[in-house]
């Protein structure tokens, strides 16, 4: 492909800035932001903004399909479904499940990946797989099953990584469980991101994880104990430790906007926003209150989408969209560790990029220069 002038239209870099000017891509990169003033390939309406592609790094399926039940084939319902979000990448969450159908599960995800890049693009990408577990605290699992929940180890953790070929970007694992370290030392040799979660780690405890290399705290709030103010958990280490960074389900449900707001005035840019999108396709969960829910009440993750978490965030933060939007790109990018090419508005960057109206709607996505979602507003 040859060099492409999109815009005018505002720009909203990633760092928390932006500009008002014209991008120009070529083939599958950015090459520059230019002024306003001049020809455009892509003429977009008054009042839009450009943007990185947004980047979920917890999301559990989409539609009907699961990856942990529906694997490689779910792979490509979600890569579409999250395109129509502003999403151009997504880390493909596997649940605590028996023990041979999470490697089996992650191993077809990551298969299903490599043979849609071929054939790249239909949609937003799957960058990698996140274990959920099996490496939970059992009294903070939720609606993980207690009998899949194993004591980690350093075989364990290899047969993880083993199964992802190479694509193992992220594991939830309580820091305080047996075999943890060893499980951790693995995973850190191999270059996956360790994120605490379903954890009852007190705040000396999260010290101590971070120390070991824990870098990520999954779902903030969410499958831990409380933020109490004479004996904080482990929430606190991560708000007050700057190598961490720190997912949060902004849906106003699992966490009040309040607290939403809290956050981002003591993360700034370290807050990571993440769905945990849960399609209710088994007949045991049901969308409730915004949720959704197992049979017996208990929240089993969200019915978020990326973009309406972006649009709560500046409502509970009241913040404008270039610097929520850090939370969405930049911020998730670094937490899997691809923010060299992924997450801003850069030269050389990957052009995977999210089109804004006015009301800051999703009107096209782009993956690596070429349109996989597009609105009438935006020429085609």
């Amino acid at each position: 492909m040859s060099k492409r002038l999109l815009g005018p239209a505002f720009i909203a870099v990633g760092d928390g800035t932006s500009t008002f000017g014209r991008l120009a891509i070529e083939d599958s990169r950015i090459v520059g932001v230019l002024a306003a003033d001049g020809p455009s390939d892509y003429p977009l309406p008054a009042g839009s903004t450009i943007a990185p592609g947004l980047i979920d790094v917890h999301t559990n399926g989409a539609g009907e399909y699961l990856f942990n039940r529906d694997q490689g084939n779910a792979v490509s319902v979600a890569g579409l479904a999250y395109a129509q979000t502003g999403t151009t990448g997504f880390v493909a969450s596997v649940m605590t499940a028996p023990w041979e159908s999470m490697l089996h599960a992650a191993s077809e995800i990551v298969e299903a990946a490599n043979q849609l890049e071929e054939d790249w693009p239909l949609g937003a990408r799957c960058l990698g797989v996140h274990f959920e577990g099996p490496f939970l605290n059992p009294k903070f699992r939720r609606i993980h099953r207690n009998e899949w929940l194993l004591t980690a180890g350093a075989a364990r953790a290899q047969e993880m990584v083993d199964s992802c070929k190479g694509a193992c970007l992220l594991v939830t694992m309580a820091p305080e469980i047996d075999g943890a370290s060893e499980a951790l030392r693995v995973f850190l040799e191999n270059g996956v991101v360790c994120s605490a979660g379903h954890t009852g780690a007190r705040y000396r405890e999260g010290m101590l994880a971070i120390g070991l290399g824990f870098r990520s705290l999954t779902h903030a709030f969410n499958g831990m104990p409380p933020l109490d103010h004479r004996d904080p958990s482990i929430l606190a280490s991560f708000i007050q430790d700057r190598r961490t960074l720190v997912q949060v389900i902004c849906d106003g449900f699992h966490v009040s906007p309040v607290m939403i707001d809290i956050l981002h005035r003591t993360l700034g840019d370290r807050l990571v926003l993440a769905t945990d999108a849960m399609p209710a396709a088994d007949p045991g969960y049901h969308i409730d209150g915004g949720v959704v829910r197992a049979a017996d009440g208990t929240i089993a993750g969200s019915a978020l989408r990326m973009d309406e978490a972006l649009r709560n965030y500046m409502s509970y933060a009241q913040i404008p969209f270039a610097a929520a939007i850090v939370a969405a790109t930049y911020a998730p990018a670094r937490l899997i560790r691809h923010d060299a090419e992924l997450g801003r508005i850069a030269r050389g960057a990957r052009a995977d990029l999210s089109f804004w109206d006015k009301d800051y709607r999703v009107v096209a996505t782009m993956v690596g220069g070429r349109f996989v979602y597009n609105c009438a507003e935006v020429a085609a």
